[in-house]
């Protein structure tokens, strides 16, 4: 349709099809049809308001519908292959993805020695768009120590790296997030063991951005900027995870709404938001960086309101581990977490995995 798919959206389009193909007597299948309604609705009512809807009030050509649905890609992919269940070996599946999550991020940082001008375009973020299984990766060094989805050094590498590139990645709300996650994970089920464990980490984590940040200026200053203006009492966190320079977009947003595109969402030509950049050019958005504004204004309240049911099933269902889903959910209200980030096709891809323990013998 005159699209130019990157390679990592031309991959969730394909995964759900590929499943279709894979079959195993350890695949995982979610038998809730509750939730699989919800989904299957929250299809039919995006597909139509997208096609036939925008098309009779904006005008808008299928071409449009399918970018408009292309900004969600990873969500709706995602909750595709919740209806479908993982059809392949999830034992498989699991050792697949933190290989490629591994392989990921060390090509990450040999690019940056190779290459030191990476980090001056990225300005001074090492991050990956798999760097956010690093908030899974925490929780995996440190809790279920004797399932098996956690025996082995893959997942332990895999974990400490993804970790790393989050960290190097100096989001703040991420920054934010893994401080309260790890607080949490230590005094639960608090144990002289696991705080000296923590307490290893932690050291080599600091020990590790201490060395980057003395040897690196680009990264010593994101140091400054995002981490030691904090803790010096520079600058305030709550301004730096989710209030800093938002004044103009929440203002588009709120005009947004009182156009009524909360109903139906916006068409595609149509910007949530628009702004100069820091070369002063004048770019127009398709999304913000809060993943219900996004649904809500791209897809309209109906589709948002199926999705926090979705959310709630699985939540309630206990196919999230609560610490992992309450990270993701409250980092969504200042990255875009839950629908365009790799983030929320790991939380369901974990969802499998944790399913699956119960099949499985150490």
């Amino acid at each position: 349709p005159g699209v130019l798919l990157s390679i990592n959206e031309f991959a969730f389009l394909l995964l759900p099809i590929i499943n279709l193909f894979c079959y195993s007597p350890n695949n995982v299948i979610i038998k809730n049809t509750r939730l699989k309604r919800n989904i299957v609705l929250l299809f039919i009512v995006l597909v139509f308001t997208e096609v036939v809807v925008k098309n009779v009030i904006y005008g808008q050509s299928i071409g449009d519908a399918f970018k408009t649905i292309r900004i969600g890609l990873t969500l709706f992919s995602s909750l595709i292959l919740i209806t479908q269940g993982i059809r392949a070996d999830i034992r498989i599946v699991w050792k697949t993805l933190l290989m490629a999550i591994s392989v990921s991020a060390i090509l990450s940082f040999v690019s940056l020695a190779i290459d030191p001008n990476i980090l001056v375009e990225q300005g001074g973020r090492a991050g990956t768009a798999n760097a956010y299984f690093g908030v899974i990766g925490l929780y995996l060094l440190i809790e279920d120590k004797n399932k098996w989805y956690n025996q082995g050094k893959l997942v332990k590498i895999t974990a400490v790296l993804s970790l790393i590139g989050l960290l190097l990645g100096f989001n703040r709300t991420y920054l934010a997030l893994l401080f309260y996650e790890g607080v949490y994970l230590t005094f639960r089920r608090f144990s002289i063991k696991k705080f000296f464990k923590i307490l290893f980490f932690v050291g080599i984590f600091l020990g590790m951005l201490f060395y980057v940040y003395k040897t690196n200026d680009i990264i010593g200053r994101q140091v400054d900027k995002r981490i030691l203006s904090i803790v010096l009492g520079e600058a305030d966190l709550k301004e730096n995870t989710v209030e800093n320079n938002r004044d103009l977009i929440y203002d588009n947003i709120e005009a947004r709404i009182n156009e009524n595109h909360w109903v139906l969402g916006l068409p595609y030509k149509k910007p949530v938001f628009s702004r100069y950049n820091l070369e002063n050019e004048y770019i127009a958005y398709a999304k913000t960086d809060t993943s219900f504004i996004n649904i809500l204004l791209r897809y309209g309240f109906l589709v948002l309101l199926l999705f926090f049911n979705v959310l709630y099933l699985m939540y309630r269902k206990k196919y999230f581990i609560p610490i992992i889903f309450w990270v993701f959910f409250f980092a969504s209200f200042n990255t875009d977490s839950l629908l365009a980030q790799n983030s929320v096709f790991f939380l369901f891809i974990f969802s499998f995995v944790l399913l699956s323990s119960y099949n499985f013998k150490k």
